[in-house]
């Protein structure tokens, strides 16, 4: 599937799920070019079988007046843009058959996202909807484009309209359903995990969403700040089934093969399963596939529960029931809950537990022929997320793989990664290097990490989706200097966060951290400056190499001159830190933010001056140029083996930018992320690069922080060219979104097709053989 029809697939989760009678009347309130529509109309979608729909714009129901029923009426968030709502819900309501549904979805103007910095998806403005729009539309020249409801409302207008309700709670949104929950079910799953919001407009966003479900959920409030709503109602003074669903969880961004719809139903049962527990149940599971192309799927994951049951791997009791798979609700907390909770209250009854549960991770993997080639199958799945906690034992759900792309140890890796969230906030003797050691026998897990990014982003169409993504989702770094800059005073924010840099000629660094942000800080900012001392709190890593700088004690701070160094505080809990160092007298400090655009001083004191002033860098005339179309570029690359392919990009970017920045990858970038070794090491190749006469700065890319948006940050370029074999790459589409978005381009060069690096390896190869 392209993007865009991927993007369709997900709008249409939203009603994909639900249990439609055959061959009955619809009426859809909407566009004909709506995702929604689409679903209902589509011939092969065979969840849907004879719906005859009629579609209406929702501007036509002023004049809307058939005499006929209709035993559907769906709309989808469009009764929002008419002012007159409650007057057009109650002539709806008088051509919905009696025993008719009438499915309305709307967005919650107290939805949790509003509040965490979204903007409004009318207005465009963020707290609109909280304030009830009296900004938005108070002025008579106001032009009404449409507003969200709060739930009281919505609940009166349709109980007015002579129309009973059941309504579902929609996360995170209307057009990307990933969850729904009836108002009367109180759910235990971790929806930190389980929900990747989504959001208007990502950058005004000052808080992480999904980190705030849980406790809403424990507070009684999950329901009330939901982001949207579908109500299911019916006539009032008929009497009809209503749905028998509790909770809908849904993976419409996967593939279609991989697509599911896993339902919590309260009805009666007398499956086999539940004959086999001893009791019949009255709340099922169901996993529905959301395709055709899932069916096979779902009788694969038969075959998975018995091969991990035949190895000692307790898994739930199921069986297929036409075309779902049928399992017993288990009332009890997930694996994931359970161990946090321990970890929480208890680290070493956590321990004894964790032991227990990846002995049966790695249980799946032991003593087992693989496939055809021989080589032994993983299960990646085996997580604490998909695995029950009952009755002092792991009971695990939710097998959906069997592969030998990836071995048992990520499994491991990934049931350890889990807990990253609560061992961080606990802050005790259990750390995630401490069990990387204890069950994988290493605290080196780039290799895992990278494996887990590859088995996830697979899943979940990362790439394809990208695009998308990076229009809806949250950037986490662009979160947190949201939330700072409402910590601080305008001048106070800029003076801390923005101009760290500042005033920084005659001075030295000292780095305040050795954790994620103080590695990114190294990698893209550490080579400008002289870091003359790197410290932490934590004795266990005082004493280490960090970059070519022994971390030690913030104590020798006192044994520098003052005036002659600033502190840049690389953590992202900084407060305690900032006061430590003003209880210290140290007054001249930064926080590194990592989401900021720091523009590299030394270049812009160095070359692009020079070049800026019409002097050369010796300080002799140059002759002026017509003016190019970019000022600032950047290509960035291997470049091994180089070749006249690479001599033709460089000339093609130069005679478009007056400074061309090239941004090298290292060796140690090759081997992590292209698999192989470079044939010309870094040093090697960066020399040969800087005595091109097309290319005037050739800079490292970092290994870990080398994306297209971090050189953006750093070089602050104009244009960033590359190769046309990546135009219609969906990551390196969303870059170019990036950039154009922040007043930057992407120019893609026609492909060298006679020329590169590969072949020359491979005619080299031959000629060693």
């Amino acid at each position: 599937m392209n993007l865009e029809t991927s993007v369709r697939e997900i709008q249409k989760g939203i009603l994909q799920w639900y249990p439609f009678s055959e061959d009955v009347k619809c009426l859809y309130i909407g566009e004909e070019t709506d995702a929604v529509y689409e679903m209902l109309t589509d011939p092969e979608n065979d969840r849907i079988r004879g719906l005859f729909v009629r579609c209406i714009k929702p501007e036509e129901l002023g004049d809307f007046a058939p005499q006929e029923e209709y035993d559907y009426i769906i709309s989808i968030a469009s009764l929002e843009k008419l002012e007159n709502i409650a007057d057009v819900l109650r002539v709806l309501a008088e051509k919905l058959a009696p025993k008719g549904h009438m499915l309305l979805g709307f967005n919650n103007r107290f939805g949790a996202r509003y509040f965490f910095g979204d903007q409004d998806p009318y207005t465009g403005n963020i707290m609109d909807g909280i304030e009830d729009y009296r900004r938005a539309y108070s002025k008579s020249e106001d032009r009404f484009v449409g507003r969200c409801y709060d739930k009281a409302s919505l609940v009166s207008m349709l109980t007015a309209a002579g129309l009973k309700q059941q309504n579902y709670s929609v996360f995170p949104d209307l057009s990307n359903m990933q969850v729904l929950i009836r108002e009367d079910y109180k759910s235990n799953e971790d929806f930190s995990i389980r929900i990747l919001p989504t959001f208007n407009n990502p950058s005004t966003v000052f808080l992480e969403e999904e980190y705030v479900y849980n406790s809403l959920q424990q507070n009684a409030m999950l329901h009330a700040m939901a982001n949207a709503y579908v109500f299911d109602c019916t006539r009032r003074e008929t009497e009809v089934d209503t749905s028998d669903i509790l909770q809908v969880t849904s993976s419409m961004g996967r593939d279609r093969e991989d697509a599911f719809f896993t339902m919590i139903r309260k009805r009666e049962s007398s499956s086999h399963a539940d004959e086999k527990r001893g009791e019949e149940e009255t709340v099922m599971v169901e996993k529905l596939p959301a395709y055709a192309e899932g069916e096979k799927r779902i009788e694969k994951m038969l075959e998975i529960a018995e091969h991990l049951r035949s190895r000692g791997v307790p898994v739930i009791d199921m069986e297929l029931q036409e075309k779902s798979l049928v399992m017993p609700y288990i009332d009890a907390p997930t694996a994931q809950a359970y161990l946090t909770k321990l970890l929480e209250e208890d680290e070493n009854h956590f321990l004894e537990k964790m032991d227990e549960f990846i002995a049966l991770v790695k249980r799946a993997g032991a003593d087992c022929a693989g496939g055809e080639s021989g080589e032994m199958p993983g299960y990646p799945d085996l997580v604490p997320l998909n695995c029950f906690y009952e009755q002092g034992h792991f009971l695990f759900f939710d097998q959906e793989f069997e592969t030998t792309e990836y071995p048992q140890e990520l499994a491991v890796y990934r049931a350890i990664y889990a807990m990253r969230t609560v061992i961080e906030k606990c802050d005790g003797t259990v750390t995630l290097p401490m069990l990387y050691q204890r069950y994988l026998g290493t605290d080196d897990v780039a290799k895992w990490q990278d494996l887990e990014w590859e088995f996830i982003s697979k899943l979940r169409n990362e790439k394809a989706m990208a695009p998308y993504f990076s229009k809806v989702r949250h950037d986490f770094g662009k979160v947190y200097s949201n939330r700072q800059r409402m910590n601080f005073s305008a001048e106070e924010y800029m003076e801390r966060f923005v101009n760290i840099f500042k005033g920084l000629e005659d001075k030295k660094v000292v780095v305040f951290g050795s954790g994620r942000f103080a590695k990114q800080f190294m990698q893209m900012y550490g080579g400008d400056y002289e870091v003359v001392a790197v410290v932490d709190n934590c004795v266990d890593v005082q004493g280490e190499d960090f970059y070519g700088v022994k971390i030690s004690s913030p104590e020798i701070l006192k044994q520098l001159e003052a005036g002659s160094y600033r502190v840049i505080i690389c953590i992202k809990n900084f407060l305690s830190v900032k006061k430590q160092l003003e209880d210290m007298g140290v007054t001249d400090f930064g926080i590194f933010d990592p989401a900021q655009r720091y523009m590299r001083e030394r270049f812009r004191r160095g070359k692009e001056t020079a070049l800026g002033s019409g002097l050369a860098e010796s300080g002799t005339p140059i002759d002026k140029e017509a003016p190019k179309k970019y000022h600032v570029g950047y290509i960035a690359g291997v470049f091994d083996l180089f070749h006249v392919g690479h001599l033709e990009k460089f000339k093609l970017a130069k005679e478009q930018c007056d400074y061309l920045i090239v941004g090298l990858v290292t060796d140690e970038g090759v081997v992590r992320y292209k698999k192989t070794t470079p044939f010309v090491p870094f040093e090697e190749r960066k020399t040969m690069l800087e005595a091109c006469r097309y290319v005037d700065e050739v800079v490292k890319i970092p290994p870990n922080f080398g994306g297209t948006r971090e050189a953006w940050k750093m070089y602050g370029f104009d244009v960033q060219f590359s190769g046309s074999d990546y135009e219609d790459d969906p990551g390196w589409l969303a870059d170019k979104a990036f950039l154009e978005e922040h007043g930057s381009k992407m120019v893609f060069f026609p492909y060298s097709e006679a020329t590169s690096s590969s072949k020359l390896k491979e005619l080299i190869n031959r000629k060693l053989l």
